[in-house]
């Protein structure tokens, strides 16, 4: 008789036993061969319960931390000369940090930010802003005829779209409204690995995709050392710490190969000239 096959209670007497050091590294296992499906909206609604940024990223905030500075300078660093509004898609925005960071890049940058209602009353008494406009939608389903965007970004939202289907829909809907010379940034953990997957779905599965859809891939790089990653997201180190193998870990993927050491794929899309 297996596990499953116990008594509920037994079950639960047998997993209560096990130390949680244990438990990790078994679960660190299973991720090796089981790429477990779940309800999108069941999860994110748990993960809203969550302290400060882990809503949206990891356990240890110093490690959080450490990544919106390096979103905020690659962000920045994308971003063209802006002479005039320049309207910004944030996909999946979550608590609204990263549409937070695009707002205050420029005084003319206005954002809209998408995501799961629960995730959208967080981001507008945690982040608000008259120039963030956030909405309450599936990522899938927001497609605006009347609107426009000069620049896209989805950040670790596209992969957490496990049903392949619609996450294809969510970039058919967005790049529709992205203006003929508009941008389109992605940094998301694309995976056909199981133990990395969010979505098993490659980044040269998104490029195909995108050149589909009219699109040219015209920078690829990577984010956070993925070993380390997996060492210090979720750890209880120290900030000092965190902080020191955060940095050794990006100088690591310079020296490695930031696309396939990054976790995160950072894929930056333009409109194909017509011809």
């Amino acid at each position: 008789m297996n596990l499953k096959e116990q008594p509920a209670g037994l079950r639960t007497t047998i997993k209560n036993a096990i130390p949680l050091p244990l438990k990790k590294v078994l679960w660190k296992i299973k991720r090796l061969f089981v790429h477990p499906q779940y309800d999108p909206r069941t999860y994110w609604k748990e993960r809203a319960m969550e302290a400060g940024q882990a809503k949206v990223l990891w356990g240890n905030e110093a490690y959080n931390l450490c990544y919106r500075k390096f979103q905020k300078e690659l962000i920045g660093g994308f971003l063209p000369e802006i002479h005039g509004s320049f309207n910004v898609l944030d996909i999946g925005c979550g608590i609204g940090a990263v549409a937070k960071i695009v707002e205050q890049l420029h005084p003319q940058i206005y954002v809209d930010g998408i995501d799961f209602p629960e995730m959208i009353e967080i981001a507008r008494k945690v982040n608000p802003s008259e120039r963030i406009r956030y909405i309450a939608t599936n990522a899938e389903e927001y497609s605006d005829a009347d609107k426009t965007y000069d620049f896209i970004i989805a950040s670790a939202s596209l992969s957490a779209i496990r049903d392949l289907d619609k996450l294809r829909q969510t970039v058919k809907n967005c790049t529709g409204m992205l203006k003929p010379d508009g941008q389109l940034l992605m940094i998301e953990p694309f995976h056909r690995w199981k133990y990395l997957a969010r979505a098993r779905f490659s980044s040269g599965q998104m490029v195909a995709l995108m050149d589909s859809l009219g699109f040219k891939l015209e920078a690829k790089s990577g984010a956070l050392f993925w070993p380390y990653r997996e060492w210090l997201a979720n750890s209880e180190r120290s900030a000092e710490y965190v902080e020191k193998k955060f940095a050794q870990g990006e100088r690591l993927l310079s020296i490695l190969g930031k696309h396939l050491w990054g976790d995160h794929k950072i894929l930056f899309f333009t409109r194909k000239p017509v011809d």
